[in-house]
């Protein structure tokens, strides 16, 4: 019963989403609009938890765990979205992509701020679903930073950060979409004889992402002041790749099992230094 209410109120949710799109409403109503409507949403949802008795603890943790934050998110990001929009800088397209990355570093941080909770949230993991999707359980011991205070009948607080976390990861997709749409809009800065159709990377992307995180966190690129989605872009761009959720594919990097987290960089120096030995090899077989 739970669960199909939950799904019919979605459905109908996004399709009054998909209905203010297509409204010819600036941008900024479109997003208080949207923020109105899953608003609405979540109090329906409310009125109805409110009466409803969850069948066992485990549903009880699915709803906090999965469902609600899956409605919430959408609240977090067109209010995220709000603030980025109306606070933009104005016709210059350099202070606009700092403005950008600046979201994105804010995200990041937040990320970093509650890393036990992401890792948890990530990985999928179950171990203290407990007490962190259970009303009036009890989590004390956990940090618990950035959390409004919430409605102990509608809420746990980890149910709060795992709707910014869903919210957040969906912000850098767009944020990342709007920065290589505005690179493409300023047209290729390449010189003219510079033909990058000879040069299509034919690896996995994963490998040219492994490259990419490796020159950003070393500092190989402008003293270490360029930023990570321009060295993607570059990549991105040189070897006709498409590495627009890099940031994504980096967390599949981190949660390797079984196998180096640097699998790549570690076969390329094996495969240099194998290399090297053959020619040191050769020159001395020449001498």
């Amino acid at each position: 019963m739970l669960k199909q209410r939950c799904q019919d109120l979605y459905k109908k949710m996004e399709k009054d989403l998909e209905m203010l799109k297509r409204d010819r409403l600036s941008k900024s109503m479109m997003l208080k609009q949207a923020m109105l409507t899953v608003q609405q949403y979540l109090d329906d949802l409310r009125g109805f938890v409110e009466h409803y008795q969850f069948t066992d603890k485990e549903e009880e943790i699915w709803f906090f765990k999965v469902e609600k934050p899956r409605f919430a998110r959408w609240l977090i990001f067109y209010s995220e979205l709000l603030n980025i929009d109306t606070t933009k800088p104005l016709g210059i397209n350099n202070k606009l992509k700092d403005h950008y990355n600046e979201q994105i570093r804010y995200i990041n941080r937040f990320y970093r701020t509650h890393e036990f909770q992401y890792q948890y949230y990530r990985l999928g993991t179950d171990e203290l679903d407990h007490l962190f999707f259970l009303r009036g359980a009890s989590s004390k011991d956990i940090r618990l930073s950035s959390v409004p205070r919430v409605d102990p009948s509608f809420g746990t607080g980890h149910e709060y950060l795992f709707s910014r976390f869903m919210a957040f990861e969906m912000l850098q997709g767009h944020l990342n979409d709007l920065m290589v749409d505005q690179h493409h809009s300023l047209g290729s800065r390449q010189p003219a004889n510079f033909d990058t159709g000879k040069l299509k990377w034919t690896g996995e992307s994963l490998n040219l992402i492994e490259i990419v995180y490796g020159l950003y966190s070393t500092g190989q690129i402008n003293n270490g002041k360029t930023e990570l989605s321009e060295i993607a872009e570059v990549f991105q761009r040189v070897f006709q790749v498409n590495l627009n959720r890099y940031y994504r594919r980096f967390v599949e990097i981190k949660q390797r099992k079984g196998m180096s987290k640097t699998r790549f960089l570690d076969e390329m120096r094996e495969a240099l230094r194998k290399k090297i030995d053959d020619a040191n090899g050769f020159t001395t077989r020449e001498g």
